[in-house]
């Protein structure tokens, strides 16, 4: 084996000490553990050290935040940034300039072996060290053991399932690998990788709990594992791998890496039987994970379902610290930066309230695009909690926030935020950045029950039974409204085939926005002609009456896109070590 295949296994894959940033689930989530790095026999000598192992398996779970510059994705925001609802003008997207050599390689998903959050192999090695070792542990009862290797099985699939979205079929690691271990890793074929992961979370859902314990909050759950097996057959039922041909020719496709070979329309039922799968099992237990409709405010509703700790909406979270506060320097930065500056256009998806297209062309939707003459919202109210709106609640400000030019939240006053250089900024997760989220409890939700709903309406759709009432009396519509109806939209209309997808598509931008959802709908149904727009703006004046005026306009700016990044490039540096790896097609 050369030098450094071998020096690559022991950093990937072996690394048998604990670090010093060890979290802990529960209520003490993230407190710090002692600095010193413990050899791996001590680490699984009791209960408390193999803890603090588990703990740091959980840390690898990404978190979509804006970061810190030594975070997971350094400056680059989310994946958002790169589709038609923000805009990041340092990407490489803009230029077109991205190649597999790039100097810090795919900047929304850097695949990296060091203990950052959200860094794949190191995930799957740690969990796969605690799999291999917590057997060894005196003062665990088995039933103990065998829940938490049953939650590292999840977090290595979560894993396997973002490499997949992103790559397409990928080696798979089986275990903790010695330096003289035979290294030979050729990619999966993108049926296997889809097998393995699929299989990984049955087997684990197996031993797990439905949902956990107040005492055990944060630990993975046979909900989380039944989730994401919705997710990843929702994903590959999709045109981008479900196809009559390859998204793009090339050695990788021919050997069946980047798609299956051909369309399959059970594949589509493989997905609606794994909603209903999740369906049956969770009214088995007592319907433990709903859609949060706490009370009559429909726009609090939408913000205790993604956003308070314990909703029984997320089925899935990380928790990178105990609780917020914006003088952290990731929030701060993420969002007060241009990193995931939100366009025109995003705003303009949210529909009028009565259910209709919002048109800048209509002259009583131009004359009120947020509010009417009495204050009262005129749109979709999960626009209000999704982006800074001007005129809304904002801090402690009178008359709200100050979006028109000269204002606190303009472009032009850089104290605040650049993200807002579009006439928009995010609202979602730092809410007013002060009193709505000092010292709350801190959560990225990975996985809601809304996915659950729209992912089946969609598999129903593309199944043509769209209209059929299934086992649970509902339909896809049903479905859809169960997530509208919430926040007090009316009821979708009644279309089927593709005017139906491009629903679900607009369903889930607006209920899923600042949560990585957009740019994986576009990959997987090839939506090429959406991630290539042209740049909008909003410009926001403040009349001498108090009234304000509205100029929508349409930059030259755009992503200079290529369909050679439906999948990203492996690095250029592992393809040239020669052990078989194949790079994907146009890299």
């Amino acid at each position: 084996m050369n030098k450094s295949i071998r020096a690559l296994l022991w950093v990937l894959l072996v690394g048998m000490t604990t670090g010093c940033e060890d979290f802990k689930l529960g209520n003490a989530f993230l407190e710090k553990s002692p600095g010193d790095d413990v050899d791996i026999n001590i680490v699984f000598s009791n209960k408390k050290y193999a803890d603090q192992a588990l703990n740091q398996a959980y840390r690898s779970l990404p978190d979509y935040l804006p970061m810190e510059s030594r975070g997971y994705r350094g400056n680059w925001g989310n994946t958002d940034g790169v589709t038609d609802i923000c805009y990041n003008r340092e990407s490489a997207y803009v230029s077109g300039s991205l190649k597999a050599s790039y100097e810090i390689g795919f900047p929304y998903y850097p695949n990296s072996t060091t203990q950052n959050i959200g860094n794949p192999l190191y995930g799957i090695r740690k969990a796969y060290v605690y799999l291999e070792n917590v057997d060894r542990v005196p003062d665990m009862t088995g039933d103990e053991k065998k829940q938490r290797k049953a939650e590292m099985k999840v977090i290595i699939a979560y894993h396997y399932s973002q490499m997949l979205r992103h790559y397409g079929g990928v080696p798979w690691i089986d275990h903790a690998y010695n330096p003289d271990d035979s290294f030979q890793f050729p990619r999966l074929t993108l049926e296997e990788t889809v097998g393995k992961i699929v299989a990984l979370l049955d087997e684990a859902a197996a031993d797990l709990p439905w949902n956990a314990s107040d005492a055990e909050y944060g630990h993975l759950t046979a909900a989380a594992a039944k989730a994401l097996k919705l997710r990843v057959c929702l994903f590959v039922a999709s045109p981008l791998f479900n196809n009559d041909a390859p998204y793009m020719d090339g050695e990788a496709a021919a050997q069946k890496l980047t798609w299956f070979g051909d369309y399959r329309q059970e594949r589509w039922r493989n997905a609606l039987d794994a909603g209903l799968e999740f369906l049956r099992l969770n009214k088995q237990n007592g319907n433990y994970h709903e859609v949060v409709k706490t009370g009559d405010d429909p726009r609090q509703n939408y913000v205790d379902g993604y956003w308070k700790r314990g909703s029984r909406e997320i089925i899935m979270a990380s928790h990178r610290y105990p609780i917020y506060d914006m003088s952290m320097k990731s929030l701060d930065r993420g969002h007060n930066d241009w990193y995931i500056s939100t366009r025109s256009s995003y705003a303009d998806m949210f529909e009028w309230k009565d259910g209709t297209p919002f048109d800048w062309d209509n002259p009583n939707h131009k004359a009120h695009p947020f509010f009417d003459e009495n204050m009262k919202p005129t749109r979709d109210p999960r626009l209000y909690e999704t982006l800074i709106i001007n005129q809304d609640k904002f801090q402690k400000l009178n008359g709200g926030a100050q979006c028109y030019q000269g204002g606190l939240q303009s472009r032009e006053n850089s104290k605040y935020n650049k993200s807002s250089i579009y006439g928009y900024s995010i609202r979602k997760f730092v809410r007013d950045k002060g009193e709505e989220v000092k010292n709350q409890p801190y959560q990225c939700p990975l996985v809601r029950m809304p996915e659950v709903y729209l992912s089946i309406a969609e598999a129903m759709n593309q199944l043509g039974i769209a209209k059929q009432k299934d086992e649970f009396g509902r339909d896809a519509y049903d479905y859809i409204n169960l997530v509208r109806n919430r926040v007090g939209m009316p009821d979708v209309r009644e279309v089927e085939g593709q005017e139906l997808v491009d629903i679900l598509l607009h369903e889930r931008v607006v209920e899923f926005g600042a949560e990585e959802m957009r740019y994986f709908d576009l990959i997987r149904w090839k939506r090429a002609d959406l991630l290539s727009t042209p740049l909008e703006m909003l410009t926001i004046k403040k009349n001498g009456d108090g009234s304000f005026t509205y100029e929508r306009s349409t930059t030259d700016a755009k992503y200079d896109w290529k369909d050679h990044w439906y999948l990203i490039a492996f690095s250029q540096d592992e393809i040239n070590k020669k052990y078989g790896l194949i790079q994907n097609p146009g890299w």
